[in-house]
């Protein structure tokens, strides 16, 4: 990822060999210590007081993972485009359980100097989860061999975000056309949470049947 605003640098698990965060960022034990340390990386980067409830975190990432097992069996057709389709539905279902909320107590006073900034002070929770979840695609992406995330100009403005936090409060799946939005992708608003009707994945669907019809020699 090459853009120095809207990204964390948490350390991802180094046991296991360099694919570990793809595969333990599906267990709930080391899911919620990375959002642990995520959290207190943010709350220190921005001078705020997010809180965690763990029980809001451990039912989004139950969440989560039963979604990604549901549509799994098409990672294979196009990997980059199904781990962004990933990092969405991740983004959606922590916006739905809400497992941060802004604590009592002061903030570090600051001017609002840089873009993120004014995103923070607009919404701190939903800039926290997009953050993260960025985070770990852009780390997935890299365990892969695939390019990184770059961001679109519309994932720094605050219309774009007022945008976001209005349509994802009526619905939460909203939330994965609005990841591909802000990451310069294709976003599918008529059926977000279905990865085969996403134009990459489609696609390569496509060809496929192609050559399950070519009939075969004589």
């Amino acid at each position: 990822m090459n853009e120095p605003v809207l990204t964390l640098s948490f350390d991802a698990p180094t046991s296991g060999g360099r694919q570990e965060l793809r595969r333990s960022i599906r267990r709930l034990g080391d899911f919620s210590r990375t959002v642990d340390t995520a959290l207190g990386q943010f709350n220190t980067r921005y001078g705020v007081n997010l809180a965690l409830t763990r029980r809001s975190l451990t039912r989004a990432f139950l969440e989560w993972v039963r979604r990604f097992d549901a549509e799994r069996v098409l990672a294979g057709r196009d990997r980059r485009d199904f781990s962004h389709f990933a990092a969405g539905i991740l983004l959606a279902s922590l916006i739905r359980n809400r497992p941060v909320t802004a604590s009592e107590g002061p903030s570090a006073a600051r001017g609002l100097v840089r873009p993120e900034e004014a995103l923070v002070a607009f919404w701190p929770e939903g800039v926290f989860y997009f953050e993260f979840c960025i985070t770990v695609l852009d780390k997935v992406l890299a365990e892969q061999d695939l390019e990184g995330i770059h961001l679109s100009a519309e994932a720094l403005e605050l219309r774009s975000w007022a945008s976001f936090r209005e349509n994802v409060a009526s619905d939460p799946d909203l939330a994965i056309p609005f990841l591909d939005l802000f990451l310069g992708g294709d976003p599918n608003w008529d059926f977000p949470k279905a990865a085969r009707f996403r134009s990459a994945l489609k696609g390569r669907m496509l060809d496929w049947d192609k050559r399950l019809e070519k009939p075969g020699r004589g």
